[in-house]
């Protein structure tokens, strides 16, 4: 596939090529984070869906890391009953911190070793290039009717879930170039990126600085929230809890959120094509 196919194009070669795919003996567990909100848990499981259908020939199995069934546990013994001996693993994670590196690894290895199969698990989604359209898609529907505030004096505060990974300040970095740097519509705004929790800057810090006064006036007039987050959950609900401070705090600000990713054809086709190497290189 030419990676300089419009999407759509891509997309249906990559669905295409998967329709025709067919792995005896090999199977995928489809893994999410797990969540307590039904919204959450529905968006993930309409996920799965879709990578079932992608995959017409493959056994798909949806387990969960934490918090709710079926768990990664389960799903490799369903495949395992399916008759799979080599399991690829995709997870539903958009950047390679400490789930991605250790616990997913840990829970598949050890589900995987019960039943006496093999494992491979595929990167986290990070910086496809599905990911990085769908994003932008979110920002322009966001900001739709909107505008553009003379003199510079928009902001945008990119905001992820957060992790003790050192390199989550980094990556978050990068997503925010890679959506944003060819973007003419935010060329003058300010940028800054904050966590929901376990790293720094905190949402309320970040806002603190975009804030400062230049010259005796407000920096900024109008402040477009992008929180880069998969499905419904706790940590949107925190993000929400924050913006409505914001708009008490400073009600002379124009408060503008993205919405999340959501369960998009583009996060199915992304998880797919990201296992597909694995899946490609298993027999």
């Amino acid at each position: 596939m030419n990676c300089h196919e419009p999407q759509s194009h891509r997309s249906g070669k990559l669905r295409k090529f998967c329709e025709e795919l067919v792995l005896p003996e090999t199977g995928v567990v489809v893994v999410g984070h797990g969540t307590a909100n039904p919204v959450g848990a529905a968006e993930t499981k309409n996920i799965v869906a879709q990578v079932d259908a992608i995959l017409p020939n493959i056994p798909v199995e949806l387990g969960y890391l934490e918090v709710i069934e079926p768990t990664i546990e389960m799903a490799v013994e369903r495949l395992a009953a399916r008759g799979c001996k080599k399991v690829v693993a995709l997870p539903i994670l958009l950047f390679a911190a400490g789930h991605a590196k250790q616990d997913v690894p840990q829970a598949l290895q050890e589900a995987v070793a019960r039943q006496g199969l093999s494992v491979t698990q595929a990167d986290p989604l990070g910086l496809h290039e599905q990911v990085i359209s769908l994003a932008r898609r979110r920002f322009y529907e966001a900001i739709e009717g909107l505008a553009p505030i003379e003199g510079g004096s928009e902001a945008l505060l990119v905001i992820g879930r957060g992790s003790s990974d050192p390199t989550a300040s980094h990556q978050l970095w990068g997503f925010v170039r890679s959506t944003y740097s060819s973007m003419v519509r935010v060329a003058k705004h300010r940028f800054a990126i904050s966590f929901v929790a376990a790293a720094k800057p905190t949402m309320s810090e970040a806002v603190d600085q975009l804030m400062l006064e230049i010259n005796g006036r407000p920096s900024v007039r109008r402040v477009v929230l992008h929180p880069h987050l998969l499905f419904h959950g706790h940590v949107e609900n925190q993000v929400e809890k924050y913006l409505e401070k914001a708009r008490s705090q400073f009600p002379s600000v124009e408060w503008v959120k993205v919405a999340r990713l959501g369960a998009a054809p583009e996060v199915a086709d992304a998880l797919v094509d990201r296992g597909l190497r694995y899946l490609c290189g298993s027999n």
